[in-house]
């Protein structure tokens, strides 16, 4: 154990001395907490440098002329995953915003041993601050908005809530509206920031959601409800010692807040103009194709290739059919469609590909392909077609003219044909084909002296030693480790009983911590459960695993199914069976 532990050292400070190379793997990347903001507030910017932990100057960042700027620190991070080592660091910045206005932030430059490397760039919108309304918010409250209140059908709008608080909250859960016709789609994680409200400061939790309309009309969106747990600290007792802050504990209030209804208007597409094959596809698109390659024998084949891709209800992509070829075998392959949500909303693309066998030579033309789609910015229809290609076609083989083309397998290997076993020698040892050859061996049979020596008494003196040990532990720690012990076996009767809801799961979870530290918290945030076990000894990464599923289970209350059944599967089981052998 002592040798394990001394090569698992040796190991880690060989990886952190062992020099990161600076030409190959390094890439930087710019990212801002939130895209929208206001002249009050503070925007928190992380440029990250991968694949080293030093560069020859800090970042230099472009668009920061109407910001001022202020470090936040800097931090390195080594990372091995499954053998390979990555390593890298954060570089933290506060930006105030001096104008109203869109702006483009980045790119950042970073100059490692002399090559300079270039990171994306992120648009940040800022308005001016929200006036006073009258209305009175007081130190909680909840806040709803849209993008625009008049879209067209299948049009999509950003529908934001954000909670603006300055007490601690825990067990959050919502409740969307349900409104016919409309369809909400959260997009992304919620987002946790400081901002600015009526000219105070507000810690800000912001969930965004893709609002999709499907029929045109007016529509009235009522109130979100967002129910929460409010941490209220108990009142010091003024008995001395238990008057310190490590032996008070909190208290929760449940409460309940509603956002403000709001009004939408939604379009009709017009008729003028709309296209025969317009499927209902609505946004942004562009289309892209390639034939590759352009030139080949008869009996080879070549692949077109067509992807439509662009912000909008890209799962409308229609799957294009390609038109009958005169001595042209087409084989399309299975389209391939992936829907990219973030913060400006839902966004995908669509691959299309066909396999193209020629029968006999020549020069063949590949006649385009179309797709039509309203654009939201022009409001109007537009059509999008690939180009016409020539594919030349030349004279191929005696064989590859008799073999018919195979259709794709879709990935799955062709089996290769089955051989005969042949002989290639013998094993140098002895091989026994019957039991007659064992006859004559020495045997150790249960009625010898020998099989009592070497078989029961070593069982003997290990079953000794395993209860002597275990006895003294039972002694040492009997009646005060027997309440402990037990909450990881009522936490788990508990969760296999039945399906349970992320909240009851919250609470389930509280009441394991409570009953095996002897606590008597009231609410138990993600980072407090992490801090709690690695205090009492538990690694770090299990810490962190029991911290990710209550992130987890926070991050679905979020998205509106705070009240609905929730299964994690086996995985908090063996995080709670892998903090008791931790313990142990």
């Amino acid at each position: 154990m002592r040798d394990s532990a001394i090569l698992i050292i040796v190991t880690i400070l060989f990886f952190v001395t062992i020099p990161c190379g600076a030409h190959s793997g390094v890439s930087v990347s710019l990212k801002l907490d939130r895209t929208e903001a206001t002249l009050a507030d503070s925007i928190r910017m992380v440029v990250g440098v991968s694949g080293t932990r030093s560069s020859d100057l800090r970042p230099v960042v472009q668009g920061l002329e109407n910001f001022g700027v202020s470090q936040g620190g800097t931090s390195t991070r080594l990372e091995v995953i499954n053998g390979q080592v990555n390593s890298g660091a954060d570089y933290t910045y506060f930006l105030r915003p001096q104008k109203t206005g869109t702006f483009q932030i980045g790119p950042a430059r970073v100059s490692v041993d002399g090559r300079t490397f270039i990171s994306n760039q992120e648009t940040l919108t800022v308005t001016k601050p929200a006036y006073k309304s009258g209305l009175e918010r007081g130190p909680l409250f909840l806040f709803a908005g849209l993008s625009s209140s008049k879209v067209y059908v299948e049009e999509q709008a950003i529908y934001t809530l954000r909670l603006y608080h300055k007490s601690r909250v825990s067990n959050v859960s919502l409740d969307l509206p349900k409104v016919e016709d409309l369809t909400f789609k959260q997009l992304g994680k919620p987002q946790e920031y400081q901002g600015i409200y009526d000219g105070q400061s507000y810690q800000v939790v912001e969930v965004r959601y893709a609002l999709i309309p499907s029929r045109a009309g007016s529509y009235a969106i009522g109130p979100s409800r967002m129910n929460m747990t409010v941490i209220q600290p108990k009142a010091q007792s003024g008995w001395g010692l238990f008057d310190d802050p490590f032996f008070s504990f909190s208290s929760g209030r449940p409460t309940t807040l509603a956002s403000d209804s709001l009004k939408f208007d939604v379009l009709p597409l017009p008729q003028k103009g709309r296209p025969a094959d317009f499927c209902g596809l609505v946004g942004d698109f562009k289309l892209e194709s390639r034939l590759e390659p352009s030139k080949i024998k008869a009996g080879d084949s070549a692949t077109l290739t067509v992807l439509v891709s662009g912000r909008g209800n890209a799962n409308r992509i229609p799957d294009l059919k390609m038109p009958g070829l005169d001595h042209i075998k087409v084989y399309a392959d299975e389209p391939v469609l992936n829907i990219r949500p973030d913060e400006k909303g839902l966004a995908g693309s669509k691959t299309m590909k066909w396999a193209l066998v020629p029968e006999k030579e020549g020069n063949y033309e590949i006649p385009p392909l179309s797709i039509s789609f309203f654009d939201i910015s022009r409001h109007q229809y537009r059509e999008l077609r690939t180009s016409t290609y020539a594919l030349f076609v030349m004279p191929g083989g005696e064989q590859q003219a008799k073999a018919p083309p195979r259709p794709a397998t879709k990935g799955k290997a062709i089996p290769p044909a089955k051989q005969v076993v042949k002989e290639i020698g013998r094993d140098i040892l002895p091989v026994h084909t019957s039991m007659r050859d064992l006859e004559g061996t020495y045997m150790l049979r249960p009625d010898r002296l020998t099989f009592l020596l070497v078989v029961l008494i070593p069982v003997f003196v290990y079953a000794t030693a395993f209860w002597t040990m275990k006895l003294r532990k039972k002694s040492s720690g009997a009646g005060a480790g027997a309440t402990p012990k037990k909450a990881a076996r009522t936490f788990i009767k508990r969760y296999r009983k039945g399906e349970m809801t992320p909240g009851a799961l919250t609470y389930a979870l509280r009441d394991y911590l409570n009953e095996r530290f002897g606590l008597s918290l009231g609410l138990v945030t993600p980072d407090e459960a992490g801090e709690i076990l690695e205090s009492r000894g538990v690694s770090s990464e299990t810490a962190n695993s029991l911290r990710n599923f209550l992130q987890r289970l926070e991050d679905t209350v979020y998205s509106g199914k705070g009240n609905d059944p929730y299964d994690m599967g086996d995985g908090i089981v063996n995080v709670i069976r892998r903090i008791e052998r931790e313990l142990r």
